[in-house]
Protein backbone atom coordinates (compact mmCIF):
# COMPACT_ATOMS: atom_id res chain seq x y z
CA UNK A 1 0.00 0.00 0.00
CA UNK A 2 1.21 3.50 -0.80
CA UNK A 3 1.66 5.32 2.49
CA UNK A 4 1.77 8.99 3.41
CA UNK A 5 3.64 10.42 6.42
CA UNK A 6 1.62 12.03 9.22
CA UNK A 7 3.55 15.29 8.95
CA UNK A 8 1.94 16.18 5.61
CA UNK A 9 -1.58 15.60 6.96
CA UNK A 10 -2.02 19.13 8.27
CA UNK A 11 -4.97 21.43 7.57
CA UNK A 12 -8.55 20.75 6.48
CA UNK A 13 -7.79 20.17 2.79
CA UNK A 14 -4.28 18.80 3.06
CA UNK A 15 -4.78 16.44 0.11
CA UNK A 16 -5.55 19.36 -2.22
CA UNK A 17 -2.38 21.08 -1.04
CA UNK A 18 -0.27 17.99 -1.67
CA UNK A 19 -1.82 17.48 -5.11
CA UNK A 20 -0.35 20.83 -6.21
CA UNK A 21 3.12 19.42 -5.60
CA UNK A 22 2.62 16.30 -7.69
CA UNK A 23 2.76 15.78 -11.46
CA UNK A 24 -0.29 13.85 -12.80
CA UNK A 25 1.82 12.49 -15.66
CA UNK A 26 4.42 10.86 -13.42
CA UNK A 27 2.91 10.76 -9.91
CA UNK A 28 -0.50 9.42 -10.91
CA UNK A 29 -0.30 6.33 -8.72
CA UNK A 30 0.44 8.44 -5.66
CA UNK A 31 -2.26 10.96 -6.55
CA UNK A 32 -5.00 8.37 -6.99
CA UNK A 33 -3.98 6.49 -3.85
CA UNK A 34 -4.07 9.70 -1.82
CA UNK A 35 -7.47 10.74 -3.19
CA UNK A 36 -8.96 7.27 -2.67
CA UNK A 37 -7.60 6.74 0.83
CA UNK A 38 -8.23 10.20 2.27
CA UNK A 39 -11.04 11.82 0.23
CA UNK A 40 -13.21 8.77 -0.47
CA UNK A 41 -14.86 6.08 1.62
CA UNK A 42 -16.72 2.79 1.16
CA UNK A 43 -20.03 4.54 0.46
CA UNK A 44 -18.59 6.85 -2.22
CA UNK A 45 -16.75 4.06 -4.01
CA UNK A 46 -19.82 1.80 -3.86
CA UNK A 47 -21.89 4.61 -5.37
CA UNK A 48 -19.43 5.18 -8.23
CA UNK A 49 -19.00 1.47 -8.96
CA UNK A 50 -22.80 1.07 -9.04
CA UNK A 51 -22.91 3.69 -11.81
CA UNK A 52 -19.95 2.17 -13.65
CA UNK A 53 -21.39 -1.36 -13.54
CA UNK A 54 -24.64 0.04 -14.89
CA UNK A 55 -23.09 1.85 -17.85
CA UNK A 56 -21.12 -1.16 -19.02
CA UNK A 57 -24.28 -3.21 -19.69
CA UNK A 58 -25.41 -0.92 -22.51
CA UNK A 59 -24.37 -3.39 -25.22
CA UNK A 60 -26.37 -6.58 -24.95
CA UNK A 61 -23.35 -8.88 -25.04
CA UNK A 62 -21.80 -7.19 -21.98
CA UNK A 63 -25.09 -7.54 -20.13
CA UNK A 64 -25.20 -11.21 -21.08
CA UNK A 65 -21.69 -11.64 -19.72
CA UNK A 66 -22.69 -10.23 -16.34
CA UNK A 67 -25.89 -12.21 -16.02
CA UNK A 68 -24.52 -15.52 -17.29
CA UNK A 69 -23.50 -16.67 -13.79
CA UNK A 70 -26.57 -14.87 -12.35
CA UNK A 71 -24.44 -13.33 -9.60
CA UNK A 72 -25.32 -9.78 -10.65
CA UNK A 73 -29.08 -10.22 -10.19
CA UNK A 74 -29.41 -12.84 -7.46
CA UNK A 75 -26.26 -12.06 -5.46
CA UNK A 76 -25.68 -8.35 -6.13
CA UNK A 77 -24.28 -7.57 -2.68
CA UNK A 78 -21.64 -10.29 -2.86
CA UNK A 79 -20.77 -9.16 -6.38
CA UNK A 80 -20.46 -5.53 -5.29
CA UNK A 81 -18.28 -6.50 -2.33
CA UNK A 82 -16.00 -8.39 -4.71
CA UNK A 83 -15.85 -5.39 -7.06
CA UNK A 84 -15.04 -2.98 -4.24
CA UNK A 85 -12.23 -5.25 -3.09
CA UNK A 86 -10.73 -5.06 -6.59
CA UNK A 87 -10.97 -1.28 -6.85
CA UNK A 88 -9.61 -0.62 -3.37
CA UNK A 89 -6.64 -2.89 -4.06
CA UNK A 90 -5.84 -1.07 -7.30
CA UNK A 91 -6.21 2.45 -5.94
CA UNK A 92 -4.46 1.91 -2.62
CA UNK A 93 -1.46 0.10 -4.09
CA UNK A 94 -1.04 1.63 -7.55
CA UNK A 95 -1.41 0.07 -11.02
CA UNK A 96 1.96 -1.69 -11.07
CA UNK A 97 2.11 -2.96 -7.48
CA UNK A 98 2.36 -6.76 -7.01
CA UNK A 99 -0.98 -6.71 -5.14
CA UNK A 100 -2.68 -5.02 -8.09
CA UNK A 101 -1.12 -7.32 -10.68
CA UNK A 102 -2.27 -10.36 -8.69
CA UNK A 103 -5.74 -8.84 -8.29
CA UNK A 104 -6.14 -8.13 -12.02
CA UNK A 105 -4.79 -11.61 -12.75
CA UNK A 106 -7.57 -13.09 -10.63
CA UNK A 107 -10.13 -11.03 -12.55
CA UNK A 108 -8.61 -12.21 -15.84
CA UNK A 109 -9.05 -15.81 -14.69
CA UNK A 110 -12.71 -15.12 -13.85
CA UNK A 111 -13.21 -13.65 -17.32
CA UNK A 112 -11.49 -16.66 -18.91
CA UNK A 113 -13.86 -18.99 -17.10
CA UNK A 114 -16.91 -17.19 -18.49
CA UNK A 115 -15.26 -16.90 -21.91
CA UNK A 116 -15.25 -20.69 -22.21
CA UNK A 117 -19.04 -20.43 -22.46
CA UNK A 118 -19.23 -17.03 -24.22
CA UNK A 119 -15.97 -16.79 -26.20
CA UNK A 120 -16.97 -13.96 -28.51
CA UNK A 121 -17.91 -11.74 -25.59
CA UNK A 122 -14.28 -11.11 -24.64
CA UNK A 123 -12.71 -10.54 -28.06
CA UNK A 124 -13.03 -6.79 -28.54
CA UNK A 125 -10.38 -4.67 -26.78
CA UNK A 126 -12.74 -1.70 -26.96
CA UNK A 127 -15.01 -3.35 -24.39
CA UNK A 128 -12.17 -3.45 -21.86
CA UNK A 129 -11.04 0.06 -22.80
CA UNK A 130 -14.56 1.41 -22.37
CA UNK A 131 -14.87 0.12 -18.80
CA UNK A 132 -11.63 1.86 -17.82
CA UNK A 133 -12.51 4.93 -19.90
CA UNK A 134 -15.93 5.28 -18.29
CA UNK A 135 -14.26 5.06 -14.90
CA UNK A 136 -12.03 8.02 -15.84
CA UNK A 137 -14.87 10.32 -16.94
CA UNK A 138 -17.54 9.08 -14.52
CA UNK A 139 -17.22 11.50 -11.62
CA UNK A 140 -16.26 14.44 -13.83
CA UNK A 141 -19.43 14.12 -15.89
CA UNK A 142 -21.61 13.66 -12.83
CA UNK A 143 -20.19 16.81 -11.23
CA UNK A 144 -20.87 18.73 -14.45
CA UNK A 145 -24.44 17.42 -14.49
CA UNK A 146 -24.81 18.81 -10.96
CA UNK A 147 -23.42 22.20 -12.03
CA UNK A 148 -20.21 21.83 -10.00
CA UNK A 149 -17.72 22.31 -12.84
CA UNK A 150 -16.19 18.84 -13.01
CA UNK A 151 -13.19 17.21 -11.36
CA UNK A 152 -9.89 18.84 -10.52
CA UNK A 153 -8.08 18.68 -13.91
CA UNK A 154 -4.91 17.26 -12.37
CA UNK A 155 -6.84 14.45 -10.66
CA UNK A 156 -8.71 13.69 -13.88
CA UNK A 157 -5.43 13.49 -15.80
CA UNK A 158 -3.94 11.29 -13.07
CA UNK A 159 -7.00 9.03 -13.31
CA UNK A 160 -6.41 8.71 -17.06
CA UNK A 161 -2.74 7.80 -16.66
CA UNK A 162 -3.65 5.37 -13.88
CA UNK A 163 -6.23 3.63 -16.10
CA UNK A 164 -3.86 3.50 -19.07
CA UNK A 165 -1.20 1.86 -16.94
CA UNK A 166 -3.71 -0.54 -15.39
CA UNK A 167 -4.97 -1.57 -18.84
CA UNK A 168 -1.64 -3.27 -19.56
CA UNK A 169 -2.46 -5.99 -17.04
CA UNK A 170 -5.82 -7.02 -18.47
CA UNK A 171 -5.93 -9.94 -20.89
CA UNK A 172 -8.30 -11.33 -23.45
CA UNK A 173 -8.68 -15.11 -23.79
CA UNK A 174 -5.47 -16.76 -24.90
CA UNK A 175 -3.38 -14.38 -22.79
CA UNK A 176 -3.69 -11.63 -25.41
CA UNK A 177 -3.08 -7.99 -24.58
CA UNK A 178 -5.74 -5.31 -24.58
CA UNK A 179 -5.04 -3.15 -27.61
CA UNK A 180 -5.40 0.50 -28.59
CA UNK A 181 -6.03 2.18 -25.25
CA UNK A 182 -6.38 5.92 -26.08
CA UNK A 183 -3.11 7.84 -25.97
CA UNK A 184 -4.44 11.01 -24.38
CA UNK A 185 -7.25 12.14 -22.10
CA UNK A 186 -8.87 13.99 -24.99
CA UNK A 187 -8.76 10.86 -27.17
CA UNK A 188 -10.24 8.82 -24.33
CA UNK A 189 -13.18 11.20 -23.90
CA UNK A 190 -13.85 11.03 -27.64
CA UNK A 191 -13.59 7.23 -27.52
CA UNK A 192 -16.13 7.02 -24.67
CA UNK A 193 -18.56 9.27 -26.56
CA UNK A 194 -18.18 7.28 -29.79
CA UNK A 195 -18.56 3.94 -28.02
CA UNK A 196 -21.69 5.07 -26.18
CA UNK A 197 -23.04 6.60 -29.39
CA UNK A 198 -23.06 3.27 -31.20
CA UNK A 199 -26.43 1.80 -32.04
CA UNK A 200 -26.31 -0.74 -29.22
CA UNK A 201 -29.19 -3.20 -29.37
CA UNK A 202 -31.45 -3.45 -26.35
CA UNK A 203 -31.93 -6.63 -24.33
CA UNK A 204 -34.45 -6.97 -21.48
CA UNK A 205 -31.72 -8.31 -19.20
CA UNK A 206 -30.19 -4.81 -19.23
CA UNK A 207 -33.23 -3.47 -17.42
CA UNK A 208 -33.09 -6.25 -14.84
CA UNK A 209 -29.37 -5.82 -14.24
CA UNK A 210 -29.50 -2.07 -13.70
CA UNK A 211 -32.55 -2.43 -11.47
CA UNK A 212 -30.69 -5.04 -9.40
CA UNK A 213 -27.69 -2.70 -9.01
CA UNK A 214 -29.87 0.25 -8.01
CA UNK A 215 -31.86 -1.78 -5.51
CA UNK A 216 -28.71 -3.23 -3.96
CA UNK A 217 -27.21 0.25 -3.51
CA UNK A 218 -30.36 1.54 -1.80
CA UNK A 219 -30.59 -1.44 0.54
CA UNK A 220 -26.91 -1.36 1.48
CA UNK A 221 -26.73 2.29 2.51
CA UNK A 222 -30.22 3.54 3.39
CA UNK A 223 -32.59 2.49 6.19
CA UNK A 224 -35.87 0.89 5.15
CA UNK A 225 -38.10 3.98 4.76
CA UNK A 226 -35.36 5.84 2.86
CA UNK A 227 -34.38 3.06 0.47
CA UNK A 228 -36.46 4.58 -2.35
CA UNK A 229 -34.41 7.77 -1.89
CA UNK A 230 -31.25 5.71 -2.36
CA UNK A 231 -32.71 4.37 -5.60
CA UNK A 232 -33.56 7.91 -6.73
CA UNK A 233 -29.96 8.97 -6.12
CA UNK A 234 -28.52 6.13 -8.18
CA UNK A 235 -31.10 6.56 -10.94
CA UNK A 236 -30.67 10.32 -11.27
CA UNK A 237 -26.88 9.97 -11.35
CA UNK A 238 -27.10 7.88 -14.52
CA UNK A 239 -27.39 9.84 -17.75
CA UNK A 240 -30.88 10.19 -19.20
CA UNK A 241 -29.96 8.71 -22.58
CA UNK A 242 -28.61 5.60 -20.89
CA UNK A 243 -31.75 5.19 -18.77
CA UNK A 244 -33.91 5.50 -21.88
CA UNK A 245 -31.86 2.82 -23.62
CA UNK A 246 -32.25 0.33 -20.77
CA UNK A 247 -35.96 1.17 -20.39
CA UNK A 248 -35.74 2.73 -16.94
CA UNK A 249 -37.86 5.80 -16.36
CA UNK A 250 -35.95 9.06 -16.00
CA UNK A 251 -36.66 10.93 -12.76
CA UNK A 252 -38.88 13.94 -13.39
CA UNK A 253 -40.71 16.62 -11.45
CA UNK A 254 -40.24 16.93 -7.69
CA UNK A 255 -38.18 13.71 -7.29
CA UNK A 256 -35.68 15.03 -9.85
CA UNK A 257 -35.44 18.46 -8.21
CA UNK A 258 -35.02 16.99 -4.72
CA UNK A 259 -32.41 14.47 -5.80
CA UNK A 260 -30.45 17.04 -7.80
CA UNK A 261 -30.41 19.44 -4.87
CA UNK A 262 -29.37 16.75 -2.40
CA UNK A 263 -26.56 15.40 -4.58
CA UNK A 264 -25.29 18.86 -5.43
CA UNK A 265 -25.13 19.77 -1.74
CA UNK A 266 -23.37 16.53 -0.79
CA UNK A 267 -20.79 16.71 -3.57
CA UNK A 268 -20.16 20.42 -3.00
CA UNK A 269 -19.45 19.66 0.64
CA UNK A 270 -17.25 16.65 -0.09
CA UNK A 271 -15.23 18.28 -2.87
CA UNK A 272 -14.94 21.85 -1.57
CA UNK A 273 -15.37 21.93 2.19
CA UNK A 274 -15.16 18.59 4.02
CA UNK A 275 -11.93 18.04 5.94
CA UNK A 276 -9.67 15.40 4.43
CA UNK A 277 -9.29 12.34 6.59
CA UNK A 278 -6.02 11.63 8.34
CA UNK A 279 -6.80 7.92 8.50
CA UNK A 280 -6.73 5.68 5.43
CA UNK A 281 -10.22 4.62 4.31
CA UNK A 282 -8.64 1.51 2.83
CA UNK A 283 -7.21 0.42 6.18
CA UNK A 284 -10.37 1.22 8.14
CA UNK A 285 -13.08 0.20 5.64
CA UNK A 286 -15.96 -1.85 6.96
CA UNK A 287 -16.95 -4.65 4.60
CA UNK A 288 -20.00 -6.84 4.63
CA UNK A 289 -19.50 -10.18 6.30
CA UNK A 290 -20.56 -13.34 4.49
CA UNK A 291 -23.51 -13.62 6.84
CA UNK A 292 -24.59 -10.05 6.05
CA UNK A 293 -24.35 -10.19 2.29
CA UNK A 294 -25.90 -13.66 2.14
CA UNK A 295 -28.90 -12.38 4.09
CA UNK A 296 -29.18 -9.33 1.84
CA UNK A 297 -28.79 -11.45 -1.28
CA UNK A 298 -31.53 -13.81 -0.10
CA UNK A 299 -33.85 -10.79 -0.16
CA UNK A 300 -32.49 -9.81 -3.59
CA UNK A 301 -33.14 -13.30 -4.99
CA UNK A 302 -36.70 -13.28 -3.64
CA UNK A 303 -37.28 -9.85 -5.20
CA UNK A 304 -35.89 -11.06 -8.54
CA UNK A 305 -38.39 -13.93 -8.50
CA UNK A 306 -41.29 -11.70 -7.46
CA UNK A 307 -40.56 -9.17 -10.20
CA UNK A 308 -39.92 -11.76 -12.88
CA UNK A 309 -36.31 -10.79 -13.55
CA UNK A 310 -34.22 -13.10 -15.69
CA UNK A 311 -32.60 -16.01 -13.94
CA UNK A 312 -29.35 -15.82 -15.90
CA UNK A 313 -27.46 -18.64 -17.53
CA UNK A 314 -27.74 -19.74 -21.14
CA UNK A 315 -31.40 -18.74 -21.46
CA UNK A 316 -30.41 -15.10 -21.06
CA UNK A 317 -27.98 -15.17 -23.98
CA UNK A 318 -29.25 -13.94 -27.33
CA UNK A 319 -32.38 -12.18 -26.08
CA UNK A 320 -31.36 -9.02 -27.94
CA UNK A 321 -31.66 -10.91 -31.20
CA UNK A 322 -35.32 -11.76 -30.76
CA UNK A 323 -36.27 -8.53 -32.56
CA UNK A 324 -33.78 -9.15 -35.36
CA UNK A 325 -31.30 -6.61 -34.03
CA UNK A 326 -27.58 -6.99 -34.62
CA UNK A 327 -25.12 -5.75 -32.02
CA UNK A 328 -22.60 -3.45 -33.80
CA UNK A 329 -19.93 -4.16 -31.21
CA UNK A 330 -20.08 -7.93 -31.46
CA UNK A 331 -20.37 -7.86 -35.25
CA UNK A 332 -18.03 -4.90 -35.83
CA UNK A 333 -20.47 -3.37 -38.28
CA UNK A 334 -22.90 -0.49 -38.16
CA UNK A 335 -26.50 -1.74 -38.25
CA UNK A 336 -28.87 -0.46 -40.91
CA UNK A 337 -30.48 2.87 -40.10
CA UNK A 338 -33.89 1.26 -40.13
CA UNK A 339 -33.01 -0.64 -36.96
CA UNK A 340 -32.36 2.47 -34.90
CA UNK A 341 -33.04 1.96 -31.23
CA UNK A 342 -34.43 -1.53 -31.53
CA UNK A 343 -38.16 -2.10 -31.31
CA UNK A 344 -38.01 -4.39 -28.28
CA UNK A 345 -40.98 -3.77 -26.00
CA UNK A 346 -40.45 -1.51 -23.04
CA UNK A 347 -40.11 -3.29 -19.72
CA UNK A 348 -41.33 -1.52 -16.64
CA UNK A 349 -38.64 -0.34 -14.27
CA UNK A 350 -39.04 -0.96 -10.58
CA UNK A 351 -35.95 0.96 -9.47
CA UNK A 352 -36.26 4.11 -11.50
CA UNK A 353 -40.00 4.42 -11.93
CA UNK A 354 -41.34 7.00 -9.51
CA UNK A 355 -44.71 8.73 -9.75
CA UNK A 356 -44.01 12.37 -10.49
CA UNK A 357 -44.25 14.50 -7.41
CA UNK A 358 -44.34 11.64 -4.95
CA UNK A 359 -42.21 11.40 -1.84
CA UNK A 360 -40.01 8.42 -0.90
CA UNK A 361 -41.99 5.51 0.45
CA UNK A 362 -40.95 2.07 1.53
CA UNK A 363 -41.34 -0.62 -1.10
Amino acid sequence: MITFPDEIKQGRRWVDRELQRLDPNTDYARIMSMVAQYQMDEFTLNFLVTLLNSYVVKPAHMAETQVFTNKAIRRPNQRMQDALNFFWTWYANGPDAPETIESVGRLNRIHSGVARHLPAHFEDSDDFNYVLGRLVVLQDRLLRKLGLGGMDPSVKLAQFNFAKDLSRHFRRPGDRDIEAFPESLEELEDFVDQWEGKNHVYSPIQTDLVNALIYAFGERWFPGPLQPLGRWIATYSLEDKFLEHVRIQVLRGLPRLLTHGLLKTVFFYKTRWAADSRVSAYETRTTLTKTEYRAMDAVAAERADDLGWHKGGKESVGLARTSGGVCPVMNHTAPPESQGEDPAPTRSSTAGTVPTGSLPTSS
